[in-house]
């Protein structure tokens, strides 16, 4: 008689759930994923697409401080803040100052710079074991820059993503347009990520792994979490709709949720609702066939099946508290890309906000819940949720299965902000 399979409950069924779910999967573990909505409708629904494996620069770091007043002063700027919640967001603004320290800040793009290291090859191996070729498009990416000091104040980053192996081309904004024809004579600088990647639609990526995980005997609950009951330094149910459920592992992995969640076992979890916004809009006919990043203004556009997705805007708010749209944030990205690509966008097709959940060193949390053997934590992804879901599954996998992660995960430990 064969060892009893070792059962996992993941709270949390977005990209980074589903993905681990599927991980554990197919290393032999029984998994029950559990969401109160359908999978992949919540933040993952609605990001940029791009799977941006050069984005090693978390946000705490001293010149985004130093600029913060001016930004968050901006309404049409990228970074906004909902000033009502202040009060509420103000220990975790203090928390994102420290890890803006030249110390903190050095030590956190090297540990970010480590995971995005492993991220292109993860997904290469997730998308072929997933079958979502058609899905993912490598066309690379570009950056424009509409100053030239916008270019030159990130001269440095190119320098140390070369260090980390990261290639990249610096185009003159004639040659930009060369290969995008409809970039207006306002971009004066442009940069090629030959690496980068994005997909058509990340809703049909996450439904896919979703519907392959259901389909090989995974479960799938959708209720909301009550408690998750421990006893003894271990994790004993998850407690649903008033039944519990008892599980060898609990993953929590629930967004900007999974602090509510860690609350009532103690855990003081310093992290806020990102919300982002998108518009998707019908556009002419176009050569643009990979995403590019407004350095100055903030936001992405993606070409996807269902036309184009204008991605981006920061609006800080608390994570405890679930306020209505500001759609005027949504509205800011219409103008964009009508000053951007003139003529190219046409009708809006639809819109949509979401809430990235974001630690104040904007690195995710990943590992062991300190003081609690077989809880599991992989949230804070803030907008790389995508891009790093593949390669979080890998180490998560590893951790959960054989104790041992694939690179060390130490920076990314709640720990870090006891």
């Amino acid at each position: 008689m064969g060892a009893r399979q070792k059962t996992i409950g993941i709270i949390g069924a977005g990209i980074i759930g589903v993905a681990l779910a599927r991980a554990l999967q197919r290393r032999g573990r029984q998994v029950t994923l559990f969401d109160e909505r359908e999978p992949g409708t919540a933040t993952s629904f609605g990001n940029a697409g791009y799977i941006a494996t050069e984005a090693i620069f978390p946000l705490a770091h001293g010149a985004v401080l130093r600029s913060l007043p001016r930004m968050l002063l901006n309404p049409l700027g990228p970074l906004a803040m909902r000033w009502q919640e202040f009060p509420r967001l103000l220990p975790w603004y203090l928390k994102y100052a420290n890890a803006c320290s030249h110390r903190r800040a050095a030590d956190s793009i090297h540990a970010l710079a480590t995971i995005q290291g492993e991220a292109g090859s993860a997904w290469e191996t997730f998308k072929t074991a997933e079958r979502l070729q058609d899905l993912v498009v490598a066309n690379g990416a570009m950056m424009i820059y509409e100053s030239d000091r916008g270019f030159k104040e990130t001269s440095i980053r190119r320098e140390v993503q070369r260090h980390y192996g990261i290639e990249s081309q610096v185009l003159s904004g004639d040659e930009a347009r060369g290969e995008i024809p409809e970039l207006s004579n306002r971009i004066k600088h442009a940069v090629i990520y030959p690496d980068g990647k994005h997909v058509v639609n990340p809703y049909s990526v996450t439904t896919a792994i979703f519907d392959r995980f259901v389909g090989d005997g995974g479960n799938f609950s959708k209720q909301r979490i009550d408690a998750i009951e421990t006893k003894d330094g271990h994790v004993r149910n998850i407690r649903a709709a008033g039944e519990t459920q008892n599980f060898d592992f609990v993953v929590v992995s629930a967004g900007h949720l999974s602090g509510r969640l860690l609350k009532p076992l103690g855990y003081k979890v310093p992290i806020v609702a990102e919300r982002g916004y998108h518009l998707e809009m019908s556009h002419r006919e176009t050569r643009l066939n990979r995403p590019v990043g407004a350095y100055e203004r903030g936001f992405h556009i993606t070409p996807m099946s269902s036309g184009l997705r204008l991605a981006g805007t920061v609006e800080f708010s608390s994570a405890d508290h679930d306020e209505a749209p500001n759609w005027g944030r949504a509205d800011i990205l219409k103008r964009h890309i009508g000053e951007i690509m003139p003529d190219l966008a046409e009708t809006e097709t639809g819109r949509w906000m979401g809430q990235r959940p974001t630690m104040p060193d904007f690195l995710p949390v990943l590992g062991n819940a300190p003081g609690l053997e077989n809880l599991y934590l992989a949230f804070g992804h803030h907008h790389l949720g995508l891009t790093l879901a593949p390669v979080t599954a890998a180490i998560m996998g590893d951790l959960i299965v054989t104790g041992t992660p694939s690179i060390d995960i130490e920076p990314f430990n709640l720990r870090r902000f006891s």
